[in-house]
């Protein structure tokens, strides 16, 4: 059975608060929007800032174009500090699900019905043979996450205690071993402090390894593929389809810890995990002559004013060589959750939000990546009697 695709996000206190207080000015007035050729100005403009200041103006912006790794290096170069490097991040992530700026875009024209369709043959191929057969290995997987913090009213034991609006910031950092075996993944995360979990809290995402392309691609199939676009790519032209997925037909659920569903007798919630399956839809970047696939996103169709008014993956693929063979694996995935963490206005009712939504965010690196196993060489003139292993 195909595994479905799932986002987790585990808070470990009570997600409920008292009416939300009001937020400063600027974030009342939401972000300034810009595109990356303005954000690239504004950082050009912005050499005699310190890092706190930087940091703070790059936090009161979003961007309406995707930012590529290309142009972020150039960018990330000019921060003055770790806090502005961070603004900058979270700035970059949340561009993912953007469109690229227009020059980035190459003016040739859209391939035709047939041209399409044997392109999409090609994509189909890859992800059935060429990602079925990437060998057994192990890879660490390096993940920032970072959250920011609505404002709200919060009841405790001294009294209502107001907490001011934060923007995205980074909360954990942590490093996993994945191991990829027999098209199966496998992560086991660094041991952990004394009376500390061993698997970090916040934003969980899982299937980069294949699962969740083989998905993506079993559930467009039975929904709508269209042509979306070229793009300019590292090492040449890409081919972008457009796919949607109704609610009938996928395997996406979005899950999230946890949701108050009554209380018991003595007056404490109850409470209970969110999950629901949902519609969604993306985009699968590839490279036209065998298909490969090195970029796709997953964004949910949630409700406006529902507890989880948005959920959304991206993952970059890329070239990597793994005993003495290039394969393409996964460097890099950006997984987005949004969630209202105050009560709804109707009791118990989960279609009412109010408020502000919380943002939760994870950036994850992939590398180190070598073969599932051991090697053995026999040296020349050994006298120990038999083979060592290296």
């Amino acid at each position: 059975m195909m595994r479905r695709i799932a986002f987790l996000a585990v808070i470990l206190a009570s997600c409920w608060s008292v009416a939300g207080a009001g937020a400063p000015p600027t974030m009342q007035s939401g972000p300034e929007k810009v595109t990356v050729s303005q954000l690239e100005a504004t950082v050009a403009n912005a050499r005699g800032l310190s890092d706190e200041e930087l940091k703070e103006k790059l936090s009161r912006l979003a961007l309406v174009e995707r930012l590529s790794p290309i142009r972020f290096a150039r960018l990330n170069a000019q921060m003055n500090g770790d806090k502005a490097r961070e603004a900058l991040l979270a700035l970059a992530d949340q561009s993912e699900f953007e469109e690229p700026p227009d020059n980035e875009i190459p003016t040739d024209a859209s391939p035709d019905a047939a041209a399409t369709r044997q392109m999409l043959v090609k994509v189909v191929g890859y992800v059935n043979t060429d990602m079925r057969q990437l060998p057994n290995l192990i890879a660490t997987r390096k993940t920032t996450e970072l959250e920011d913090r609505p404002p709200e009213d919060r009841l405790e034991a001294t009294g209502i205690v107001s907490l001011s609006a934060m923007p995205l910031h980074v909360v954990s950092r942590s490093t996993a071993t994945v191991t990829y075996r027999d098209r199966k993944e496998l992560v086991a995360f660094a041991a952990a402090a004394p009376k500390q979990a061993a698997k970090p809290g916040g934003l969980v995402t899982e299937g980069e390894f294949g699962p969740i392309l083989a998905t993506v691609l079993s559930d467009a199939l039975k929904g709508k593929i269209t042509w979306a676009r070229w793009e300019q790519g590292d090492n040449g032209t890409v081919g972008v389809f457009h796919y949607a997925v109704g609610g009938d037909k996928s395997n996406y659920h979005v899950k999230f810890c946890c949701v108050v569903d009554g209380y018991t007798s003595d007056g404490l919630p109850e409470m209970q995990l969110f999950d629901e399956r949902v519609s969604y839809e993306g985009e699968i970047a590839f490279l036209p002559a065998d298909g490969a696939v090195l970029r796709l996103t997953v964004q949910a169709a949630m409700a406006p004013h529902g507890m989880v008014p948005e959920a959304g993956i991206a993952v970059e693929y890329g070239p990597v060589e793994i005993g003495g063979k290039t394969n393409i694996c996964p460097l890099k995935s950006i997984s987005l959750l949004k969630v209202f963490t105050e009560k709804p206005e109707g009791a118990f009712s989960r279609s009412h939000y109010q408020g502000v939504p919380k943002t939760f965010l994870n950036d994850v690196e992939f590398g180190a990546y070598h073969r599932f196993g051991s090697e053995v060489r026999i040296l020349a003139g050994d006298t120990t009697g038999g083979p060592r292993l290296w």
